[in-house]
C-alpha cells in the first residue's frame, strides 16, 4: 500500500506539458539561485500532476530553491551516486522531458528521496512505529460488519484497540487490505475506504519522512 504511494510519486503524465514561451521574466535571484517563470509554470504542473493539488507563488519558489540547492550539494558531494540516479531516469522517461532543467531536478529529488523512505519502510518500520502514528490521532472511528462491509453494523472507534493494530500492520507486510478486529470473543470486518486508505498512507509517509529527515542531510551533504 504505502509502497504504491511512494513509487507514485515520480511516476508523471507530462505529455501534456502546456507550450510556454521561451522568453520569460526572473522571479528569484539570489546565492546564484535563478528561478524563471518558466521554472514556476513548469514546477507547478508537476507538482499538481504528483499530488493533486497546487501551491502559492512563495511556497512553489521555496521548494524549487530547497530542489536546486539539494541537486548542487548532491554534485559536489555524490556525483557518482547522482549520476546512477541519472541513468535510471533516462531509461524510465524519455529524453524530451528530462532535458527540462526543473522536471529533471524534480525527479531527481523525489527518486533520491523516495529511496530513503522507501529503504525505512521496508526495513526499519515497526509496530511501535504505527503505534505512534495511531496515536497521533484524536479517533480512529471507522464501520464494522460481519459480511465483508456489504453491511454496515456500526461504527466504532478503534484508536488503541490493540487487534487493529496488530491487523492493520500485518496487512502493511503483507500488502493486503483486509482489515478485522475482534470484540467481546467475536471477528469483526473493518470496512476501510480508500479515502481513509488514503490518509493512513499520508500520515505514515509524513511519519516517515521527518525519522529519516536527519539521515537524509548527511546523504546529501556529506562525501561519499
Amino acid at each position: 500500500m504505502v509502497y504504491k504511494t511512494i513509487r507514485k510519486i515520480i511516476v508523471f503524465c507530462l505529455f501534456c506539458l502546456f507550450p510556454i514561451n521561451l522568453y520569460s521574466n526572473i522571479v528569484y535571484d539570489k546565492n546564484e539561485i535563478i528561478i524563471t517563470e518558466i521554472d514556476l509554470d513548469y514546477y507547478n504542473q508537476v507538482y499538481f500532476e504528483n499530488f493533486g493539488e497546487t501551491q502559492n507563488e512563495f511556497e512553489a519558489i521555496k521548494n524549487i530553491v530547497v530542489i536546486k540547492k539539494f541537486i548542487d550539494n548532491f554534485k559536489k558531494n555524490n556525483p557518482l551516486f547522482l549520476k546512477k540516479i541519472d541513468e535510471i531516469l533516462n531509461e524510465e522517461f524519455n529524453g524530451e522531458i528530462m532535458d527540462i532543467q526543473i522536471v529533471r531536478d524534480f525527479i531527481r529529488y523525489y527518486k533520491i528521496k523516495n529511496e530513503f523512505i522507501y529503504e525505512f519502510y521496508d526495513t526499519k518500520f515497526n509496530i511501535e512505529d504505527l503505534k505512534n502514528i495511531f496515536n497521533s490521532f484524536e479517533k480512529i472511528e471507522l464501520p464494522i460488519s460481519k459480511n465483508n462491509c456489504l453491511t454496515i453494523l456500526k461504527v466504532i472507534d478503534l484508536k488503541g484497540n490493540i487487534d487493529f493494530l496488530n491487523n492493520f500492520y500485518a496487512n502493511l507486510k503483507k500488502k493486503d487490505k483486509k482489515y478485522e478486529v475482534i470484540i467481546d470473543n467475536e471477528t469483526y470486518n473493518v470496512c476501510v475506504d480508500s479515502r481513509t486508505n488514503k490518509v493512513f498512507e499520508q500520515n505514515i509517509l509524513n511519519y516517515i519522512d521527518i525519522k529519516t529527515a536527519d539521515d537524509f542531510k548527511k546523504f546529501v551533504y556529506e562525501k561519499q
